[in-house]
């Protein structure tokens, strides 16, 4: 089985082995262990069969129940399925209209950028989403060791970023390989975001309605750091936020190391 950070799926967008990244001590996370996407509404036969070349057993559905009823995953046979909401009312970019965004941007350039903002202290303050965090890492632990597992959202940017930021920082690899991980989505999703952005200019509304959908449609370093900004104040850092506000032991971080470290 070959080791390939990009997963070649044609009908999806930001599909990636997290595996390779090394940690500050020395290790390596395995490959074809755990696995992050956008939705997998859309994936033809050929498209799952990379899936389960790559190692992938569970999917974990990031997505409001909203999103999930709307645009089901297309799983290959054999797949587990689990929902994990983050955000049941989605306010990252994922498959928001295009006459929503309408209404809400046309005036206001940095309305968008400003919404990404919120919505990322949200990822890192919210008791429900807290909770998932929990829920995730628990799952990792009881299930970890013998499956491939996969988390997505909408376009594998935000909800499942910010995750991955959390699992990446559990397993101790380098802050700035966890940036470089983060800011990916923007070079693997070129297809989308532009996109995104030409629909946005062939609504013919105003310059500012672009460039809120174009903020709202890539990641950033600033939405990313007012997450962290906000665990790093307000709860003593990631490895206190992990540990007293997502509810994971030292003990369960060492053992979900022992896991997914080589």
């Amino acid at each position: 089985m070959r080791n390939n950070r990009i997963i070649p799926v044609v009908n999806g967008d930001n599909f990636r082995d997290l595996g390779g990244y090394q940690t500050q001590d020395g290790h390596t996370i395995k490959w074809h262990k755990v696995f992050r996407a956008g939705h997998l509404a859309n994936l033809n036969m050929s498209d799952q069969q990379k899936l389960i070349e790559a190692g992938v057993t569970v999917d974990i559905d990031l997505r409001s129940t909203a999103e999930l009823a709307q645009f089901p995953d297309c799983l290959p046979n054999g797949v587990k399925f689990k929902h994990l909401p983050i955000l049941d009312d989605d306010e990252t970019e994922s498959i928001q209209a295009t006459e929503k965004l309408r209404r809400q941007y046309a005036t206001d350039q940095m309305g968008g950028y400003r919404q990404m903002l919120t919505a990322y202290q949200r990822l890192a303050d919210q008791k429900q989403v807290q909770q998932a965090y929990h829920c995730f890492f628990k799952y990792l632990l009881r299930y970890g060791e013998n499956a491939g597992i996969l988390f997505h959202c909408s376009a594998g940017k935000d909800r499942t970023g910010f995750l991955t930021v959390l699992l990446l920082s559990l397993l101790g690899v380098q802050p700035r390989q966890i940036l470089a991980d983060y800011l990916l989505t923007n070079r693997v999703s070129q297809r989308r975001i532009a996109t995104r952005v030409y629909d946005a200019q062939k609504a013919e509304v105003s310059d500012a309605f672009v460039q809120s959908v174009r903020d709202l449609s890539v990641v950033q370093d600033s939405y990313l750091y007012q997450a962290l900004y906000k665990i790093k104040v307000e709860y003593g850092g990631m490895q206190n936020y992990l540990n007293e506000v997502v509810g994971i032991t030292i003990a369960e971080m060492t053992r979900l190391k022992e896991i997914y470290l080589n």
